[in-house]
């Protein structure tokens, strides 16, 4: 029950319909027994303005951030931290006491903290090849060029989208970017082969496009470890040709569930329950399937 002791949380972006968020974070401020809730708010570029101005003067702690605001809200902020600045990409606010806002970015949190359960290799001997350029993989590929990645090919169906991440990511972070033309797949191949980890965020492979793979599976070989930020389905054809090949797998629950503890912590100053959240993710995406 909402009361005026309720300390409110939004997800602001559009459509939301399908978003998880909000049943995982309030699972998990309901078992701390926080005063919290979570609902969603569905923007256009004409309200977004207006609905962050509002929030300011309400009894909010913060929000979630996703498509297509993530960099649209940038301006209507107060700070930002380091990371969510170079990044140029917010999908977390903080509203403190004064009603200022501060900008964060958990999605690349999210990756790594996967990431590290799933790979062993350090990231500073380590060659990544992302397919796509869109939001999520510009939250990948910038935490890994952060953290010291020695290597990241990118290559997106838009050209001109993989050029700029490639730009902002060798300028604001370390220049270890490069870029394929998405035409030139045979190239794309030659230079993956010593690759140890390929990343698809196309999103090929979900939704409409259930049983695609945005390459051929000749790309893998024995070794690789191959990542899909999708997770639902659980096992993309992407992810079922790597495992054919003899590579290591794994999809983007992890992702998603880790961004979401970062930002329970950033909102509560709390530890997330990390194994109440994972449950109700995995019971959700089953009931959604």
């Amino acid at each position: 029950m909402i009361t005026v002791s309720t300390k409110l949380v939004a997800l602001l972006g559009n459509p939301l319909a399908q978003s998880l968020s909000t049943l995982m974070q309030n699972a998990a401020f309901h078992s701390c027994g926080l005063d919290y809730e979570y609902f969603p708010i569905e923007t256009t570029e004409q309200s977004l303005s207006t609905i962050v101005s509002a929030i300011r003067c309400m009894n909010f702690v913060g929000f979630g951030v996703t498509k297509p605001d993530k960099i649209a809200v940038i301006s209507l902020l107060d700070e930002l931290d380091e990371f969510a600045q170079k990044m140029g990409a917010v999908n977390t606010v903080v509203v403190d006491k004064h009603g200022r806002l501060k900008g964060y970015n958990t999605d690349g949190i999210g990756f790594l903290h996967s990431l590290n359960e799933h790979y062993a290799k350090p990231l500073s001997e380590s060659i990544f090849v992302c397919l796509g350029a869109g939001g999520a993989a510009r939250a990948i590929c910038s935490s890994l060029a952060y953290q010291g990645a020695s290597k990241i090919i990118i290559s997106s169906l838009f050209d001109w989208e993989s050029e700029q991440l490639v730009q902002d990511i060798n300028t604001r972070f370390s220049p270890v970017a490069t870029m394929i033309p998405w035409d030139q797949q045979a190239k794309l191949q030659r230079e993956a082969e010593p690759a140890d980890l390929i990343l698809n965020a196309t999103g090929v492979g979900m939704g409409a496009h259930v049983g695609e793979s945005p390459v051929d599976k000749a790309i893998f070989h024995p070794g690789m470890t191959a990542f899909d930020a999708a997770y639902n389905p659980s096992v993309t054809r992407f992810l079922a040709d790597a495992e054919e090949c003899g590579c290591t797998t794994f999809n983007g629950l992890g992702m998603l569930l880790y961004q979401g503890t970062a930002q329970f912590e950033l909102w509560t100053g709390q530890p997330a329950p990390v194994d109440l959240m994972r449950q109700t993710l995995e019971q959700s995406i089953g009931s959604k399937a």
